[in-house]
C-alpha cells in the first residue's frame, strides 16, 4: 500500500508544480519570501487549484509514510516526473523523445532495482531530540547561505537558491510527517503533547512559501530539477540516520548495484525535471502567444 499511495502522491504534486508555478512566475520580485506573494496566491483560481492537489499529495504521502519507511516513500514521489511528462506533453500537442523516454527507463529501471535489491526497512518512527537538534545544527547553516545567497541573486539562480531551501526543508517535513502520524495513532493528547507536530507545521509553512518564491523567480527549467533530488536525498539521510532505516543488501555486488541505482535516480531523475520544465515552458509560451 505504501508504494501506492507514494505513486499517488508523486502525480498530485506534479500537477501541483506546474499550476503553482505558471502563476507564481507572473509575480514581481519584491514579493519574494514575503506573505504578500501567499495571499496574491491565494486569489488565483489555478494557484488555488495546485494548493487542493497539494494537499491531496500530502495526505497521500502521508498514508504511505504511515506504512513504509522514507527511503522508500521519497525515492517513489520522484516519479512525479514520470506523469509530469505525459501530461505536459499532450496538453501542449507534442510527443515525448526518445530520450525522454530513455530517461524515464532508467529512472524506472533505477528505482526497482533499489527497491528490490536494497530491500529497506522500516526503521522507527520516532527519533530522540536530540538526534533532531543535531540534525538542525547540521542543516540549519545550509539552508541560511543558501537562502542569503537567493536573496542577493536573481532569475535562475535565485530559483536553484530557494529550490534548494525548499528540498531542504520537504525533507525534514516527510520525516515529520512519519512520526506526527504515528502519534496521531497514539491519540490526540500524545499529538498534542509532542513537539514534532508543530515543528511539521512550521517546516511546512516556510517550505511552502520559499517553494513559491522559487517557482516565482523562474521557470521550472531552475527549479524543478533542484527541488526534485535535494528532498528525497535529504528525507533518505535523515531516514537512515535518525530514523535507523536500514538496506537489507549484501556482498560487493550487491551494494554496487545500489550504488549505481543511486546514481541512476538522480541523473535520470534531473535529466526528466529538465525535460519537464522545457515542456512547461513552451506551453507557457504557447499560451501567451495565442492569449487575446
Amino acid at each position: 500500500m505504501d508504494i501506492l499511495f507514494a505513486l499517488g502522491a508523486a502525480f498530485l504534486y506534479a500537477v501541483a508544480s506546474v499550476l503553482q508555478q505558471r502563476e507564481a512566475e507572473s509575480l514581481p520580485d519584491e514579493h519574494s519570501l514575503r506573505l504578500r506573494l501567499m495571499l496574491e496566491l491565494l486569489r488565483r483560481p489555478l494557484w488555488q487549484a495546485g494548493y487542493a492537489a497539494d494537499w491531496l499529495a500530502f495526505g497521500m504521502q502521508a498514508a504511505a509514510l504511515s506504512v513504509g519507511s522514507l527511503i522508500v516513500v521519497q525515492p517513489l514521489i520522484v516519479t512525479g516526473l514520470l506523469f509530469a511528462l505525459p501530461i505536459g506533453a499532450t496538453w501542449s500537442g507534442r510527443r515525448l523523445t526518445r530520450v525522454d523516454v530513455l530517461w524515464a527507463l532508467v529512472l524506472t529501471g533505477s528505482l526497482a532495482v533499489f527497491l528490490l535489491v536494497g530491500a529497506p526497512t522500516g526503521g522507527v518512527d520516532q527519533a530522540s531530540t536530540g538526534a533532531w537538534l543535531l540534525c538542525a545544527a547540521v542543516l540549519a547553516p545550509f539552508v541560511l547561505v543558501a537562502l542569503v545567497a537567493g536573496i542577493r541573486a536573481h532569475g535562475a539562480a535565485r530559483a536553484v537558491m530557494f529550490a534548494a531551501v525548499t528540498g531542504v526543508l520537504y525533507g525534514v517535513t516527510a520525516a515529520l510527517t512519519k512520526t506526527s502520524v504515528n502519534l496521531l495513532g497514539d491519540g490526540l493528547g500524545t499529538f498534542l503533547t509532542n513537539w514534532e507536530p508543530y515543528a511539521l507545521a512550521a517546516a511546512a509553512s516556510v517550505g511552502m512559501l520559499v517553494n513559491q518564491s522559487a517557482f516565482q523567480a523562474g521557470s521550472l527549467t531552475a527549479s524543478l530539477p533542484t527541488l526534485t533530488i535535494v528532498e528525497p536525498i535529504v528525507a533518505a539521510i535523515i531516514g537512515v540516520t535518525l530514523m535507523h532505516e536500514e538496506l537489507q543488501a549484501s556482498g560487493a555486488a550487491a551494494w554496487t548495484a545500489i550504488a549505481l541505482a543511486v546514481v541512476g535516480m538522480v541523473v535520470g531523475a534531473g535529466a526528466l525535471a529538465r525535460s519537464a520544465a522545457k515542456l512547461e515552458a513552451d506551453l507557457a509560451s504557447v499560451t501567451h502567444l495565442v492569449a487575446p
